[in-house]
This record gives C-alpha cells, sequence and structure tokens, in this order.
C-alpha cells in the first residue's frame, strides 16, 4: 500500500510533471505527499566567504521555499495530506534517500532529469542514484 508519497522539488518541468504524477497517485492511494527540496551548496574552504555563503543559503533556501508555495493549494484542493521541507545538503542523493527512510516513505516520485549541472546519456545523476540506492520504489518521470 503507498501511504506516502515523495516528490523531489527542483523547479524543472520533469519535476513538475512528478508532482502531477505524485497527485494523481494520492488521490487513488489515499496518500499523503512530502514535497521536499535541497539546498545545495559548497561550504567555503576560505572563513572570509562565511558572511557570503550564509547569505546564499538564506535566499536559496527562501526561494525554495517559495517555489514549493506555489505548489500547495493543488494539494488542498484535492484534500491531499501533505508537508514540505527545505533541506541543505551536501549530496542531495543521499539527503534524498535519507529523508525517505526516516519518514517512512513508501515511494518516491520525481523527475527524471533537474536543474542540475551536466546532464547525463539516460537520467540525471540524482534521479540515477536515488533509484540506485532508495530501499523504496522510486517512479522516475520523464
Amino acid at each position: 500500500m503507498i501511504k506516502h508519497i515523495m516528490v523531489p522539488y527542483d523547479k524543472s518541468e520533469s519535476a513538475i510533471r512528478a508532482f502531477e504524477v505524485a497527485v494523481d497517485l494520492a488521490k487513488k492511494y489515499n496518500s499523503s505527499i512530502s514535497i521536499v527540496a535541497c539546498v545545495h551548496l559548497q561550504v567555503p574552504s576560505d572563513p572570509y566567504f562565511g558572511t557570503a555563503y550564509a547569505e546564499t543559503a538564506k535566499l536559496l533556501e527562501e526561494d525554495a521555499i517559495n517555489s514549493i508555495s506555489k505548489l500547495e493549494p493543488r494539494l488542498k484542493e484535492s484534500k491531499i495530506p501533505f508537508k514540505t521541507d527545505v533541506l541543505e545538503a551536501i549530496s542531495i542523493t543521499d539527503t534524498l534517500v535519507s529523508y525517505a527512510e526516516s519518514h517512512q516513505v513508501d515511494l518516491i516520485v520525481m523527475g527524471s532529469r533537474g536543474l542540475g549541472g551536466f546532464k547525463k546519456l539516460l537520467l540525471g545523476s540524482v534521479a540515477s542514484g536515488v533509484s540506485q540506492h532508495s530501499k523504496c520504489p522510486v517512479l522516475i518521470i520523464k
């Protein structure tokens, strides 16, 4: 049974499509949804950049919160129980897999390619990593 669906969200087209699929599945199975955004920053090695790092992290977190909030009306309209989380991550893949395990996620629905750096031939590196390391099923949406 699918009681809890996790949707990693990064504003990409495939993440938006994954969100819509997750909403349809949640309606069918009476599931809750967790929308998770990761803020990925490289920690500066020079203390001089510490203030800039903190400011950048705050701006990225605010942007992620704002982006996720635009999805909430669709969930409320569909009467789907949901929660949202914005997480700081050194490794987005590890953070998503860990979140799924610690929050008893039954299914991860995610886009095949995000807004990240270089594209892989078949799947984005995060989608590939999550599908390889997750203990629960992963539905990847193109």
